[in-house]
């Protein structure tokens, strides 16, 4: 089980690609290597987990061993999760943000839909919970 070094060479590998010849690919290529990165990444954390040189080169008992190595899978799981949804979701899919400033513009006044939501609250509120 000491295949972490080539999974995380792996990992290294598909970013190298992502930022040279697949730069200038359709966004499913660059979508796909980023998946790939994550997943290469997170199986060679697992199967560092795994490795009993590690462990006993942090000399870490049976009993506390299983209960870190159980937190870290879990936490690693949710972070490749997370890292796999990026890359997946992210894309052209939104118009992007202009928070630069355009100039002077003329616009309609924003109108407030605050008070209406509030008064219907309060209305809610004074018939439902009255005595």
């Amino acid at each position: 089980m000491s295949s972490w070094p080539v999974l995380f060479a792996a990992a290294i590998a598909m970013w190298l690609v992502l930022r040279g010849p697949a730069a200038k690919k359709p966004s499913w290529v660059q979508r796909a290597c980023r998946v790939a990165t994550a997943f290469f990444a997170y199986a060679g954390f697992l199967y560092l987990l795994k490795w009993d040189p590690f462990w006993k080169l942090l000399s870490v008992d049976l009993d506390h061993r299983n209960r870190i190595e159980g937190f870290l899978i879990l936490l690693s799981t949710l972070i490749w999760l997370i890292a796999t949804l990026r890359a997946l979701l992210s894309g052209s899919r939104f118009a992007p943000l202009h928070t630069g400033f355009d100039g002077l513009q003329n616009r309609a006044p924003r109108q407030e839909k605050l008070w209406p939501f509030i008064k219907d609250v309060a209305i809610f509120y004074y018939l439902f919970t009255r005595r």
